[in-house]
Order: structure tokens, then C-alpha cells, then sequence
């Protein structure tokens, strides 16, 4: 969006002031005012209207103030910039100034920003604001030239009016200090009036009504100032963005120092004989290395030493040596090493085995921080383990009584005894008991306590019939369920009863011939008859009717079957055992890894803790030589490029997690060995696209390598394998310690069109080219910072039909900000980018003035070298529009960077 600006502006009463500013201007502004009264006879009279100045005002609304650069408390301002101040009313710093633009369209504004250094100052509280007091001489600008350090900015297209009135969020006006800072000095910048007349009203003293006049001089030894607003800062050490970035030097690193640490084989305890050198390869360095295979002597011996190997453990050994990983390994690790794969190479090469002692000395160090980390993750886990061992005292306890006292009992009495929990016990083929006991022949209410308590010996139904011996209820239910059948003597239910001499039933009478269907005794079917005879037979027909229209339907309903007692019985064992119906409860109150899945179902909950944090930083506190071998020796203010080495990352946190997995047990954790807790190396918090969960990891859970794959190749995450290796950015010096938010990306490179002085192509950076964004970053102290990009060394720097990437390091987007660059550029461009603090020859501490000598803004490489000047012709919006800083940004290549291929 476009961004303009405005040397002033001014609304209201103060656009009819005619005086223009200069010597001899009034305090206040006075204006002519017509004022006519309409009434016989109509009278026009004449009056002054003395406009408010800076005279009266003692205070400035703190909602004014929007954004000041730099923000208070900040401790490393670039001494390069200006400071400024931007205030949210447009025409707040001319508001009071009683005088109009002059010809050159210059205005004074009636508040300036000063910034003085911290020692040079003295602030006391006074009655209407704080009170400055310090030098002129040496800390405060020149006030004769006060309009150039004020303008306006509008942003947005369109009329300057129409953008000022109609919309306030476009607009806002600003006060810079010409001051040039010093680097590590600490500074108070403060608004204060620019008139003397203003600083009387501040500071409650008797205000001059005569001519405006300046608040200080700068021949004066000492002044007092209010303050309308106030903040504290402090400058950095010299040098911006744009000069720190033109430090770097591009560097490739030594082809020794990135093929990893030199180490020294001497003869060790237990019989190990002398290796000879070895390098032992960083985690950063030439990219998917392996170290040297060693002398079959001493791996041969070390396989000896180890605590899988079975042999005893030699004299002067106090006990055998770990085989990384073992755990991981599974019950073959001591058949793995006569092999290859990634757990022989862990286990025998010294190398790998200085790498994951690394990770074990690691856990060693932190094991207290580690040990609260991943206790306070165990609570859930412990509180489930809590249920699963009760769940086991209630199974096994319950078990016994349950295998002796229900499991042997006849099907119909454990029918009767399962009774109460018929509705909650499940039958074969779904639904609950009670159920498929309704849909039987056995009626329910022979499995209530009702019953049982009816048919107890000595109970009401004994003694009914006579009889001292009880019916039981298994009895009961075994009658109920094959009365009817072959040679019981019993009736199925639904058969008719037997009926006494004498009695006449309904179902008789609708069995003769000679009478009407019972079913067709309606109303209708009486009325088709001939009426009745007398009273008796009508009171006959209508009871039939009422009797017919109750009976239900009229083919008798089917008896219902049977009941299975041994199936539903067999349903009720296995609903009752508590084998099943403990381990079904506790389990449903359980939300458990889906891959934990053990012999018993109740047996405790082994579960890995998460350690998220990436480890790379102990490695660099430990031993930095390992993260990036010949770290020393980066030359300052250079850049490189180096490639990422799976092969110490896995060393390393297999290390690790053998290490905490033994922690673990110690320390009566729930957890076994073969855990992958740590997984993350390299952080990658700040990854563009954000990366989370598994995508954040380096390495996939140890137990699911494949045992034949080689160390360095086993485990790859997808990301990592599908990359083929990593492109690491390595810079050393203030840059991104200065700036930490430096935008760092890759940019894909294109052929120019003009080739070569030699005739090859050449790469060149086109506009909109594609980008690529890092995936993790770390820094290395006390000056050395690297960036990692998801793409193999060999694509960054390119070959014959692939140009390659660009390494770009860009400013961060900030607000708008003013100043110089400290030095003028070593080819200049003849544009105001040139324009330096050097060029200017203004010293630290000093203050900008405009030069009155030279006649315009212009170019004159004859007069002077660097051909840039400020002109007393110039205009704040001018000046304000060549302070602004640009965002800077720089592209290298990244052939420049890397190592030469072979």
C-alpha cells in the first residue's frame, strides 16, 4: 500500500491564519471575526478572536502517543536509526504554532522530540508535568530548523484530503530527533515544547505575551524543559541489518573438519588393543555420513566386553560394557552382532559408541529434571495401574469361590440363582436373559425373591398343601417347563383346563353345530335374527355380545416354547465368571494404547513417557565439536552450508533412551525398557509449515527398525528419507543474535539468459521464484546459529540442468523507521540509499543541520565523492522520505556455501 507524507497539516480555525512563520510572530494568532445581528436595523460588527498557543497548553493526552521507536526499555537499539515518536492527531504538532507555512512551505511545530543521553539529565517531578534538565549545548537540536523533523504520513491512493478527513486509520503524524546515537549508551527521549512561551506554562511560570521565541538555544549552558512524555532505551553495539549482513563472508568448510572429530584409539581395559585414529562424524557435517570402519581386533574384543555376549566379565572391568539398544533389539541382540545391521554398528564401532555414551551421560546429568518431567506424566498411569491390580485381587479372589460354589451347580438351579441379575446378564445371540426367559414357557416370577420366599420349606405354599416337604424352585421352573410334555402328566400352557361335571364353557358351547360361531356374536349378527321373544333371551344376547367382544382372538394362541435351560445356563457361567465380567469392568473404566495388548488383560500398564524436548542443545553445551566438528574455527562474520547426519542423531538418542530406560527401572517407573521416549534432536518449533507430533521427530519408535538396516539408515522419518538429507545454513557473528527474526529461506535459482565470462550458465534469482522455509534452528554459543531446509545438499547447490537454490536473509517486516547507514557504500549507486552518516560528517552525539550552502537535493559527484546531501530547500516530507529505511536482504547461492562435490 502506498505510503506519503506531508511536510504539515492544519483543520479548523488555524487554516485562517496569514502570518507566516518567521521572526517577529506573535504568541498567539488573532483573527478577524464579522459578526452580524439580524434585526431592525441590521448590524455588522467587527471583532478579534485571539486563537489558543502554545502558551496555554501545560499537558498532552498519553492516548496521543500510538508507537515510539524504539519501544521503552528496548537495550539494543541500532545506533544508525533516529528516534521517533508518532502521535494519532495529524495536525497535532501544528495545532498550536500561531503562524502559517512560510514560501517554502515550512512550518515550526510547537512540540519537539529530544533525545539526551541518560547521564546528561536530571528529571524531577514538577506541578503540571516532569521537568528536564540538562545542556543544550551538547544534547538538545537546533530549533531554527525544528520543521524539518516534523511531517505527516498518509497511507493509502487517492486525495490527501479526502484520506485525511474521511478515514482517521490512514493518517498520523510523527516527530523524528536528528540526533546521531552512540552505541551502548542509554538515552531518555522525551516530547517537550518548542517555544519558550510553551515552557513557561509547563513549568507554571508567568507566560511572555511578546513575540514567539525558541525554549532553548544551543549556546546555553543549562535548561529547563516539562516534559509531556517521556521513555528510557538503550543503543546496541554499532551496525544495522543491512551492515551486519554485509560482514558475512561466505565460507566452505574444511573438508577434515566436516569428516568429524578426531579421537585417538589407545589400548583400553578388558583386553581392547589399539585402534589407531578415527574420526568420530558431528551431527553436522558433510551430510549422511558413517564413520571408517576400525580394526576387526577391537570390535572383535569389544563384542566380548558386552552384557549380551555371555562371556565373563574380565578383572579389570568393574562390569561389561552396554550394548546400546539391546532392549530395542529384542531376545536376538546377542545373535545380531555377528551380523550387520544398525545394532552391531551401535554396539561395536567406538565411534558410534562415544556418540550414545554422549546420550547416556546426558540422562546421567539431568536425571533429576528428567525424573520429574516424566512422573508428572505418570498420574494417569499410575492411577490405572491402581484399578488394573484391583481388578486383579477381585478376579483371582472371586475366581475360587466361584469355580467351587456356581460353576458345578445343575443348569436350572443356577437359572434360579442368577435369577436377580437376569436383566443384566447377556444371552448367545444378543439381548439379556430375562428376555429369552419371557419368550418361554417358564414365567418369569418363578425367578423373584417373591418366589423363592413363597416355595421356602415350612413357607405359606408347604404349609397349604399339608405337606412338610418344600417344592423347590429349581423344581418349579423345571415343572413349568415341560408341563405338556411325553409322560410329565402336565399340562403346556395355553391347552384347556379339565372341566368339572355340570360346568358348560364358552368354548363348548362354540364347538357345537348347531350353534353360531362364538366370535360371531355381535350386535350385527343379532339384529339379522328375529327379535327376541321376551326379556331373558335379550339380556342373554347382550351378555354373549360383551363377553364375545372381551374373550380376545378367536383361534387359541399357540403355547410358547421351551426354555434352553443348558445354552441360557451356559450364558450365565460365562456372564458370572470373573474371568470375564471383573476384566469387562475394569477395562471399560480404562482408555489404554491401542498396542498394548499382554497375555493378561489386567496386567499393569507399561507405558513410555514423552520426553518432547529437543536434545541438540546438550549436545552443544556438552560437547560442541560433535554438533559441528570445527566449530572453532568458523572465521567471524562468515556464512556456510552443511548437511545434517542421521547417523549421530540415532547414535545419540538410542543412547539416550538405553540410558533412561535403565533410569526408569531404577526408579520403580511402570515403563520397560525398550521405550523410545526421546525422539526429537533437532528443534523444530519454528518450522514453516508447522510441524507437530510425529511429523516434529527424527527418528521413528527403536522397536520398529529393521534389523539388517544399517545405523544412519534405520529409523528415518518419512520427511527425512523422502528429503535425501538436509541442507543446514551455518552462520557465525552478530547477525542473528542481533537479529533473531531474520527472515532466512531458500529461493530457487533460474538460468540467466546471458551466460558466463567463461560461456557456462549462470544462476540468477528470479522475481517470484519459489521458496523454501526451514524445518528446524538451533544456536551454538557464544555466536554461531544454523537454520535446516528439508532438501539434500546436492539440490541446494544444483548441477548442469538444475540451477539450484538461493540462500536469502531478509529483515524482518517492521513499522516504519528512520535513519543512516554508518558508512557509504563502496560502489555508490548515486541514489539516496547512498546517503550515510559518514557522508553527512556528523559525529556521535551531534545533531543533523541542514546545510544552507547547497541549493537543492541533487546529485554532484564532482563536489563530493558521495554526491548527497540535505539542502535547506528541502522539505520535511523530503527529508522524511530519504530517512525512511527500506527492508534490506541479501541472496547467495548456495554453491558459494557448500563443500565442492568430490
Amino acid at each position: 500500500m502506498t505510503r506519503r507524507y506531508l511536510s504539515w497539516w492544519r483543520t479548523g480555525a488555524a487554516t485562517l491564519i496569514a502570518q507566516a512563520d518567521g521572526a517577529a510572530v506573535p504568541s498567539r494568532a488573532h483573527l478577524p471575526v464579522k459578526a452580524r445581528l439580524t434585526a431592525e436595523p441590521e448590524r455588522v460588527a467587527t471583532v478579534t478572536a485571539r486563537l489558543y498557543g502554545p502558551g496555554e497548553v501545560t499537558g498532552l493526552d498519553a492516548r496521543q502517543v500510538i508507537r515510539t521507536e524504539p519501544v521503552a526499555g528496548t537495550t539494543d537499539f541500532e545506533p544508525n536509526l533516529m528516534c521517533a515518536v508518532e502521535l494519532d492527531t495529524p495536525e497535532l504538532p501544528w495545532m498550536f504554532t500561531p503562524a502559517a507555512a512560510d514560501a517554502r512551505g515550512r512550518l515550526r511545530p510547537w512540540l519537539v522530540l529530544v533525545v539526551v543521553r541518560r547521564d546528561a539529565a536530571e528529571v524531577k517531578p514538577g506541578r503540571h508535568a516532569s521537568v528536564l534538565t540538562t545542556n543544550p549545548s551538547t544534547e538538545l537540536p537546533d530549533l531554527t530548523q525544528s520543521w524539518a523533523w516534523a511531517h505527516v504520513q498518509i497511507t493509502g491512493d487517492g486525495d490527501p484530503h479526502t484520506l485525511l478527513t474521511g478515514d482517521p486509520a490512514r493518517s498520523l503524524s510523527r516527530l523524528v530527533c536528528p540526533r546521531r546515537l552512540e552505541p551502548s549508551t542509554a538515552y531518555l527521549a522525551a516530547l517537550v515544547p518548542a517555544f519558550r512561551q510553551g515552557a513557561q506554562a509547563g513549568l507554571d511560570e508567568p507566560v511572555d505575551d511578546g513575540d514567539l521565541a525558541d525554549a532553548w538555544t544551543t549556546t546555553q549552558a543549562t535548561v529547563q524543559l516539562p516534559v509531556y512524555h517521556s521513555w528510557e532505551f538503550t543503543t546496541g553495539p554499532a551496525g544495522d541489518f543491512e551492515e551486519l549482513v554485509a560482514r558475512l563472508v561466505p565460507h566452505r568448510p574444511d573438508a577434515a573438519d566436516l569428516a568429524g572429530y578426531p579421537v585417538e584409539l589407545a589400548a583400553q581395559p578388558g583386553g581392547v588393543p589399539a585402534g589407531g585414529s578415527m574420526r568420530v562424524p558431528g551431527a553436522l557435517g558433510a551430510g549422511n555420513q558413517m564413520p571408517a570402519p576400525v580394526a576387526q581386533a577391537v570390535t572383535g574384543r569389544i563384542a566380548k566386553l558386552l552384557d549380551v555376549s555371555g562371556q565373563p566379565v574380565p578383572a579389570d572391568l568393574p562390569i561389561a560394557l552396554p550394548a546400546y539398544g539391546r532392549w530395542h533389539a529384542g531376545r536376538r541382540a546377542g545373535t545380531l552382532l555377528s551380523g550387520t545391521g544398525w545394532f552391531p554398528d551401535l554396539a561395536l564401532h567406538p565411534a558410534a559408541r562415544i556418540v550414545a555414551g554422549l546420550g547416556t551421560r546426558v540422562v546421567q546429568l539431568r536425571q533429576e529434571e528428567l525424573m520429574a518431567a516424566v512422573w508428572a506424566q505418570a498420574g494417569p498411569i499410575v492411577r490405572a495401574n491402581r484399578l488394573l491390580a484391583q481388578g486383579q485381587l477381585a478376579r483371582d479372589a472371586s475366581g475360587g469361590l466361584y469355580r467351587r460354589n456356581v460353576a458345578p451347580l445343575p443348569d436350572t438351579t443356577l437359572l434360579v440363582l442368577a435369577g436377580p441379575a437376569a436383566t443384566r446378564l447377556h444371552a448367545t445371540g444378543g439381548g439379556p436373559i430375562a428376555a429369552r426367559v419371557a419368550a418361554s414357557r417358564v414365567p418369569g416370577a418363578l425367578l423373584t425373591a417373591a418366589a423363592r420366599r413363597a416355595l421356602r420349606p415350612r413357607g405359606p405354599l408347604t404349609r397349604a398343601g399339608g405337606s412338610r416337604r418344600a417344592v423347590s424352585p429349581a423344581a418349579a421352573v423345571d415343572a413349568a417347563n415341560h408341563r405338556g410334555d411325553a409322560g410329565t402328566g402336565t399340562r403346556p400352557v395355553g391347552e384347556p383346563v379339565v372341566v368339572p361335571n355340570g360346568m358348560v364353557t364358552v368354548d363348548a358351547v362354540g364347538k357345537r353345530q348347531d350353534l353360531p360361531d362364538f366370535c360371531t356374536l355381535t350386535p350385527t349378527f343379532w339384529d339379522d335374527r328375529q327379535p327376541p321373544p321376551n326379556r331373558h333371551v335379550t339380556a342373554l344376547r347382550e351378555v354373549l355380545v360383551v363377553h364375545a367382544a372381551g374373550a380376545g382372538p378367536c383361534q387359541p394362541t399357540p403355547p410358547p416354547p421351551p426354555l434352553d435351560t443348558g445354552t441360557v445356563a451356559s450364558d450365565i457361567r460365562t456372564g458370572l465368571d470373573p474371568e470375564i465380567a471383573v476384566t469387562t469392568a475394569v477395562l471399560s473404566r480404562l482408555s489404554l494404547p491401542a498396542r498394548w495388548a499382554p497375555p493378561d488383560q489386567l496386567e499393569p500398564v507399561l507405558a513410555a513417557p514423552d520426553i518432547p524436548t529437543p536434545l541438540y542443545r546438550e549436545v552443544a553445551a556438552l560437547a560442541p565439536d560433535l554438533l559441528l566438528p570445527g566449530v572453532s574455527g568458523l572465521p567471524l562474520n562468515s556464512v556456510g552450508a552443511v548437511g545434517v547426519n542421521p547417523w549421530f542423531v540415532q547414535a545419540f538418542l538410542v543412547g539416550f533412551n538405553h540410558e533412561l530406560g535403565r533410569e526408569l527401572l531404577y526408579r520403580g517407573y511402570p515403563t520397560d525398557q525398550r521405550l523410545t521416549a526421546a525422539r526429537r534432536f533437532w528443534d523444530r518449533r519454528g518450522a514453516v509449515p508447522p510441524r507437530t507430533g510425529a511429523a516434529a521427530d527424527d527418528i521413528t519408535p527403536i522397536t520398529d527398525w529393521a534389523a539388517a538396516e544399517r545405523l544412519g539408515v534405520a529409523g528415518l522419518t518419512p520427511d527425512a528419507a523422502a528429503a535425501g538429507g538436509q541442507f543446514v545454513l551455518v552462520i557465525r557473528g552478530d547477525l542473528l543474535r542481533r537479529y533473531p527474526h531474520t527472515v532466512v529461506h531458500l529461493a530457487r535459482a533460474a538460468w540467466a539468459e546471458t551466460p558466463g565470462p567463461d560461456g557456462s550458465p549462470v544462476p540468477e534469482l528470479p522475481v517470484g521464484a519459489e521458496e523454501k522455509y526451514p524445518t528446524f534452528g538451533g544456536t551454538l554459543e557464544p555466536d554461531v546459529a544454523f537454520v535446516g531446509f528439508d532438501l539434500s545438499p546436492d539440490d541446494a547447490r544444483g548441477n548442469a540442468p538444475d540451477p539450484g537454490w538461493y540462500v536469502v536473509l531478509a529483515e524482518q517486516p517492521t513499522e516504519t523507521r528512520f535513519g543512516l547507514d554508518e558508512s557509504a557504500p563502496t560502489i555508490p549507486t548515486l541514489t539516496w540509499g547512498d546517503l550515510s552518516w559518514e557522508a553527512l560528517g556528523i559525529e556521535p552525539g551531534g545533531h543533523v543541520t541542514l546545510d544552507a550552502t547547497d541549493p537543492a537535493i541533487g546529485v554532484d559527484p564532482q563536489a563530493d565523492p558521495h554526491g548527497l546531501h540535505f539542502s535547506t530547500e528541502a522539505t520535511s516530507a523530503q527529508i522524511a522520505a530519504i530517512l525512511e529505511q527500506r527492508r534490506y536482504r541479501v541472496a547467495l547461492h548456495a554453491r558459494r556455501l557448500l563443500l565442492e562435490e568430490g
